[in-house]
């Protein structure tokens, strides 16, 4: 079955965000959109569980359309490290092209209570903040199925975060859309348009980007927590 797509691809996904734009959708990131939110929007979201070279590809793109996203970024990633000088030009980059980054968050793989869990994310979006030189204000959940600490906006808010992207102020009357597994959930982007005028996507660069072959190896890789 097609839907929409014949390939995950980077040429595919700019006719996906051409077609919004034609369709008269902005592009905000998650930041903007608390402080001015958009009528007719779509919160473009990007788990960055892989590869940040990925990530930079799909950014260049979107930079040249004046589309605007949200990047989260892990820092116990097995294949890519912030603090390597490649990745910290990448991450600065992004911020220079205007797009917000956020902390893409596992701490319970490596704490036992939730004690713990808070300290070292309040430790991780320091040095995530140490990198970038500036406050971050969003934190996603990495693999959440899988992630036994739940994050209450009462904890994001006393962590220091403003938001997460399963807050309702996002979600309210929006459609959400995901790639994960590379597979679409219930809607594909370009359903979505044509259902919505509010839009919450969840696009992974490497399944864009990265010539994948062993879809479901990758998948059970990211899930041991590489």
């Amino acid at each position: 079955m097609n839907r929409e797509i014949a390939s995950f691809s980077l040429a595919q996904y700019r006719k996906i965000l051409r077609r919004a734009l034609a369709s008269g959708f902005n592009f905000q990131t998650f930041s903007q959109y608390l402080t001015a939110p958009a009528r007719q929007v779509v919160l473009l979201r990007h788990d960055v569980d892989f590869s940040l070279e990925y990530a930079m590809k799909m950014a260049r793109l979107e930079n040249e359309l004046g589309v605007k996203s949200t990047y989260f970024v892990r820092i116990h990633s097995t294949r890519y490290n912030l603090f390597d000088r490649f990745n910290f030009r990448y991450l600065q980059e992004l911020l220079r092209m205007g797009f917000e980054i956020g902390v893409h968050q596992e701490v319970c793989n490596f704490t036992h209570n939730c004690t713990d869990s808070l300290e070292l994310l309040k430790r991780e979006k320091l040095i995530i903040e140490s990198i970038l030189g500036r406050e971050v204000h969003g934190v996603a959940t990495h693999i959440p199925k899988r992630n036994h600490y739940q994050l209450s906006p009462e904890i994001i808010d006393k962590i220091g975060f403003k938001y997460a992207p399963d807050f309702d102020v996002f979600n309210r009357d929006a459609v959400f859309i995901s790639d994960s597994n590379k597979r679409w959930k219930k809607y594909t982007f370009g359903e979505a348009l044509t259902i919505s005028d509010k839009i919450l996507a969840n696009i992974h660069p490497v399944w864009w980007v990265g010539q994948i072959d062993d879809v479901e190896g990758l998948i059970a890789f990211l899930r041991d927590g590489n």
